[in-house]
């Protein structure tokens, strides 16, 4: 009996330590076939890392003291993603310490300068005024060009007659395509006679530019100032003053004071200088007169005649500009378009003049003078008017003048 209970016991202890080494068994599988606690801790997910500036060392947590079921299904790293403080801002505009862009104009191949003479607000040419009077010429000019016109273009003296007008003088702001009224303040000369100051633009880079085809084309005041003769009267130098009708420029019908026979005492011709021979171009005053009358026939209007007394007159003239090197509608002889028109025998109840100067070589060609007129408003109205029937027109070259180029055309009716 107490040998079967010693068996007994002894079969009881074989058998715990059996069942003992199995349990360890199935508890190394478990940790090595499924992820514990501290495996996951081991392995921080992206989405928990922070700068390093800031990151708090992890603590691993204390496994836990129940394995986890195999059957369990492991948590999966999330997908990186760049931490917050380290990604930088996107944004569409611009940095706010990007330079601010160029003045449009200052760059030749970012836009053009180009101005157009759209007519003389105040000062017709021509105007009498009293020794050293004061007075404001204002022009009236549009934006030609692709170039914004800003606080910094100015208007500029080019030459001839400066009447104590300043170097430069601001003028507005005009968008392309935009007209504005350009004033300069200037005073009569002490002395009499006739005098003519001619003036430019000038973009911020310094670089001039001016009107007509080629945007090189001086605008100009001309004036006349008075003088006193033996008797203390006084008596006008230069272009006499003549209303301006609407629409016309330096026209003058004959019930104007400036009758169609010249008074006495008055230039009727213009004088050549000695010696000055200029090259006359009869195919310019072809092509000239070909331009004016095609476009008055698209017009609806009618083809002006060419008349051979008004070409004289014209030709006079465009003379003595190229010799005398000026450019003016009163002759060097203090003359006008009407007193020249009746020097040749030629009665007119209307009279208008239209001048270009220019170099061929730089513009100054046919097309160039028809387009500068074309874009005046003063001339391109005396182009289409329906008081004038005929025309005359001449064109001369003079290497050695100031301009080159001389055109003239003369509008009237008998």
């Amino acid at each position: 009996m107490k040998i079967s209970s010693w068996i007994g016991v002894l079969v009881v202890i074989v058998f715990a330590v059996l069942l003992s080494g199995c349990t360890g068994g199935m508890s190394s599988a478990s940790a090595s076939g499924g992820a514990t606690a501290t495996d996951v801790e081991a392995s921080p997910s992206p989405t928990a890392q922070v700068s390093p500036s800031t990151a708090t060392p992890t603590v691993p947590s204390t496994p836990s003291a129940t394995p986890e079921s195999p059957t369990s299904t492991p948590p999966q790293p999330a997908t990186p993603q760049t931490p917050t403080q380290q990604q930088p801002t996107e944004t569409s505009s611009a940095p706010t310490s990007q330079p601010s862009p160029t003045i449009a104009g200052t760059s030749a191949s970012a836009c053009t300068n180009v101005a157009g003479f759209f007519g003389d607000v105040t000062i017709p040419d021509g105007t009498a005024f009293q020794q050293k009077q004061t007075f404001t010429k204002t022009w009236r000019i549009r934006n030609e060009g692709t170039c914004t016109w800003s606080k910094d273009y100015m208007l500029v003296f080019y030459g001839r007659d400066q009447m104590s007008g300043p170097q430069s003088n601001p003028m507005p702001a005009a968008a392309p395509g935009e007209i504005v009224d350009v004033s300069v303040n200037l005073v009569a000369p002490s002395s009499g006679g006739a005098f003519t100051g001619l003036w430019e633009f000038q973009d911020p880079t310094g670089a001039r530019f001016g009107t007509g085809s080629g945007g090189h084309d001086p605008i100009w005041v001309k004036i006349g100032v008075t003088i006193f003769d033996a008797s203390g009267t006084a008596v006008p130098v230069g272009s006499t003053p003549v209303p301006v009708r609407a629409g016309q420029a330096n026209s003058s019908p004959a019930s104007d004071p400036a009758a169609s026979t010249p008074a006495a005492g008055q230039p009727t011709s213009t004088p050549a200088a000695a010696g000055c021979a200029p090259q006359r171009n009869t195919d310019y005053d072809q092509q000239i007169l070909t331009k004016i009358n095609t476009a008055r026939v698209a017009a609806g209007l009618d083809a002006l005649t060419l008349n051979p007394k008004l070409s004289a007159a014209a030709y006079a003239h465009s003379v003595d500009l190229a010799c005398n090197h000026f450019v003016d509608h009163t002759g060097s002889d203090g003359s006008t378009w009407y007193t020249r028109i009746v020097a040749q025998g030629y009665t007119w109840s209307w009279a208008s003049e239209n001048t270009y100067v220019g170099n061929p070589a730089f513009g100054g060609t046919p097309d160039g003078a028809f387009t500068w007129w074309m874009n005046s408003k003063i001339h391109h109205d005396t182009i289409f008017s329906t008081r004038f029937s005929e025309i005359g027109v001449a064109y001369v070259f003079l290497a050695s003048s100031d301009w080159g180029g001389y055109y003239n055309v003369e509008f009237a009716h008998p």
